[in-house]
């Protein structure tokens, strides 16, 4: 992994000074909660590190997240530089990061607390949509955890189904949000269904608690479906996991499965307009050296027809889900339509003679003996 310029604590652009932000808000990188103006109602709360999510009054469509007290000290310096981050990238990087994610806009911080939470973006309303169940019907945000349905269990809710176009859409724009964050060195370790947002209609995703994003490392969190096999219990997730659970997670977007025939799944699906697809996440997913896991940006550029090129065949690995059965191949019918036994062939022993071959021999040499007996006994 790369050295980041987040990780060097050169880049001034983490300073308190206002900058434009272009999602229609200057404000200074650090405020306090009275900056902000009254707080509605939380939105969620207790939900990870934040006590609580509370929109903006006078600023509609951003958010004040607040964070528990026993954050670690260190996070105001983290925060500051996950602010400035962008500054650092590309222009449409830049531009991509700011869309699809909830990046953070300022700190947060209080008397005694420099880290009392972030300011962030709220999803946009593209990504709420209308989900009707057993006749009843909801607007809310359509998590990435329906893209791991099929597309009849889509359309059940009233969901536009995606189709092979759509998945591939959504994916496209997930990889490059991960190949962003490796670029800088970031891990998010958090990829899974819950942690972004789905729009069938414009067939993009929006990525969300990005603001826990740590540099090089961070608390490997247990997630039920979603463990490393080969980031052992007790260390931290870094790059090479982020790679795994990117996998796990396209894997299942892609295939429409999320079961443990996801790995038999993508093996059979060639995908025809992008052959490297399938390979890249069988790698990434079954690799036996986790450093030899594809990164973020070749996944991205397999999802866009691109080349891969594995250096060393892939390791066989003894840890996989047993395949599913062969099928079973059907009875042979007589002409009668009643069905029979197939008839196997009869092994024959190796070398066995024919018998009618081996008494015609036996016939020539007792000839041969009898001949020579008439012919001695005459001399």
């Amino acid at each position: 992994m790369t050295q980041s310029p987040l990780t060097d604590g050169t880049d001034d652009r983490a300073g308190g000074g206002p900058v434009a932000d272009p999602r229609g808000w200057t404000l200074p990188r650090t405020v306090s909660v009275s900056d902000l103006g009254p707080l509605a109602e939380p939105i969620s709360e207790h939900n990870g590190q934040a006590v609580a999510v509370q929109p903006l009054t006078d600023h509609p469509g951003w958010l004040a997240k607040l964070y528990r007290p026993d954050q670690h000290p260190e996070d105001a310096h983290r925060l500051d530089l996950l602010i400035s981050a962008p500054g650092t990238l590309p222009e449409a990087d830049r531009a991509l990061l700011y869309a699809a994610t909830c990046w953070p806009a300022a700190r947060i911080q209080g008397p005694g607390n420099p880290a009392v939470g972030c300011v962030i973006p709220m999803a946009p309303e593209q990504y709420r949509s209308e989900l009707r169940r057993g006749g009843f019907s909801e607007r809310r945000f359509v998590e990435i955890d329906w893209l791991a349905k099929s597309d009849e269990s889509i359309r059940g809710v009233g969901l536009p189904p995606p189709g092979l176009a759509g998945r591939l859409a959504a994916c496209r724009q997930l990889t490059a949000l991960a190949a962003i964050l490796e670029r800088l060195d970031l891990v998010y370790s958090d990829w899974s269904f819950s942690n972004a947002f789905w729009s069938p209609e414009q067939r993009s995703v929006y990525l969300i608690d990005v603001d826990g994003c740590q540099p090089q490392k961070m608390p490997d969190i247990h997630q039920p479906n979603w463990a490393d096999p080969l980031t052992r219990p007790g260390t931290d997730a870094d790059g090479y996991t982020d790679r795994y659970r990117l996998g796990l997670l396209v894997a299942k977007c892609m295939t429409g499965r999320r079961d443990a025939h996801t790995y038999h799944t993508v093996a059979a699906s060639p995908w025809q307009s992008q052959p490297a697809v399938s390979e890249v996440l069988l790698d990434m997913l079954l690799a036996a050296d986790r450093e030899r896991r594809p990164s973020a940006a070749q996944l991205h550029q397999a999802l866009n027809s691109g080349p891969y090129l594995r250096a060393t065949p892939r390791p066989v690995r003894t840890a996989l889900p047993p395949l599913p059965p062969q099928p079973v191949k059907p009875l042979a019918q007589s002409p009668a339509g009643t069905h029979e036994p197939a008839k196997e062939a009869e092994p024959k022993t190796p070398e066995q003679p024919d018998s009618k071959l081996t008494a015609g021999w036996i016939f020539v040499l007792i000839t041969a003996v009898v001949l020579l007996i008439i012919i001695a006994s005459n001399h």
